[in-house]
């Protein structure tokens, strides 16, 4: 067996047949739609950094495993060897091993962004937070949760008068 390889040197070999995008490139294409976009990332790194819009987490160590058409864990979303498909991480580096095991895989349009969501924010393009919020629920500002609870604490008590007497 050869020298052992460090993460770097694994990321760099993947590179030579893996499509890298750039932040404009990967939002063009996110924005015509038909694309498959999925962020590599523990839930925790999504949590601490968030992600690009429109992203699925499936961590890198779960990928394989969902994108394997014989698993009881497949994914029927990744059952398409033929869909594009945008993966992204933090840097871009575990984006670009897991597009290598796509590849390997079958599946014929994978492709990375180049920097991962930080580059997809130096482009000046926006993460949203993970978990997304709900569309239409907004979180309650300090004042507004201060007030639900002083409302429920006054219900527990009994000091609402019944509007029914």
């Amino acid at each position: 067996m050869g020298k052992a390889k460090t993460f770097r040197e694994r990321v760099h070999e993947a590179r030579e047949h893996v499509a890298m995008l750039s932040p404009d490139e990967a939002r063009q294409l996110i924005d015509v739609g038909g694309v498959l976009l999925i962020d590599v990332g523990e839930e925790w790194q999504l949590r601490e950094r968030g992600t690009i819009p429109g992203a699925r987490n499936i961590t890198r160590g779960e990928l394989e495993i969902r994108a394997d058409t014989e698993q009881e864990r497949r994914d029927p979303a990744l059952q398409d060897r033929q869909q594009k498909i945008i993966l992204t991480c933090g840097g871009g580096g575990k984006a670009t091993l897991s597009a290598s095991a796509l590849l390997e895989m079958g599946f014929t349009h994978v492709s990375v962004i180049r920097g991962g969501c930080r580059g997809w924010q130096r482009a000046g393009y926006p993460l949203e937070p993970y978990p997304a919020p709900i569309s239409g629920v907004y979180p309650l500002s300090d004042e507004e949760r201060t007030a639900v609870r002083a409302g429920m604490d006054a219900a527990r008590r009994g000091d609402f008068a019944s509007e029914i007497d």
